[in-house]
């Protein structure tokens, strides 16, 4: 049965486990544990399922679970590579050079542009933006919406890696539909609240309300979000 209009002969395929009209573009690499629903399109030298392979310097366990699953209208672009234990939802895009690690889940209708990473376990909700060479660390669970601008940073361990990956090390929690702005940096155990905005430059060491502008280091309120900002209709 023909699965696919364009697999390029350069291509290496390991799974069987192939949707419909599939385009998998030069020297991209499908290991055994990815699915793949119909019309997905894998860039050049693209690698998915990609197992991680840490030594005694990694202080973190990574998944044991290997599956990754790339949902139906997904664009893969070139030089993406995207580990176990990933689900990218329908529609969404990676861009060039984006690498995602394991125990990523990411929703339908998702953007990320191009030298993006990701670190492990991070979910993003559905219809949300990252923007150029933004860092999201281990741990942040980012809400529908969002809009994260060029270059922003995450951190997620105020300690600098002194007692390891343990339970105290989190990342941020973004409300739906924030908007950061960018080179924002964002550090550990941040709560941004619904539909707030991080302005350009700033650090956000503490908490942010709920439908706020934060600007500065420290980031601190300016003002509510006005209507002519706000993404979000409050109901």
């Amino acid at each position: 049965m023909e699965v696919a209009f364009m697999i390029r002969e350069t291509a290496r395929i390991y799974t069987d486990r192939l949707g419909k009209q599939l385009e998998i573009k030069d020297y991209a690499i499908i290991y055994e544990h990815v699915s793949l629903e119909d019309n997905v399109i894998i860039g050049e030298h693209a690698v998915l399922g990609r197992s991680a392979s840490p030594t005694s310097v990694v202080k973190k366990e990574f998944s044991k679970e290997r599956e990754t699953y790339i949902s139906s209208g997904v664009s893969i672009c070139s030089n993406v590579i995207i580990y176990e234990d990933v689900k990218i939802g329908r529609d969404s895009l990676i861009g060039d050079n984006s690498s995602i690690m394991p125990k990523v889940r990411i929703g339908d209708e998702v953007l990320i542009s191009r030298g993006v990473t990701i670190n492990t376990d991070v979910d993003i909700d559905s219809y949300t933006r990252v923007m150029d060479n933004s860092h999201i660390t281990g741990r942040v669970k980012i809400g529908s919406h969002v809009f994260i601008s060029v270059g922003v940073t995450m951190a997620n361990d105020n300690l600098f890696g002194r007692n390891g990956y343990d339970d105290k090390v989190f990342g941020a929690e973004i409300g739906d539909y924030v908007s950061i702005g960018v080179g924002a940096i964002i550090l550990p155990g941040i709560k941004i609240g619904k539909g707030s905005i991080v302005a350009a430059g700033s650090v956000v060491k503490k908490d942010v309300p709920e439908h706020v502008i934060v600007a500065g280091n420290p980031a601190k309120v300016v003002s509510k979000v006005p209507a002519s900002l706000s993404r979000y209709v409050q109901e």
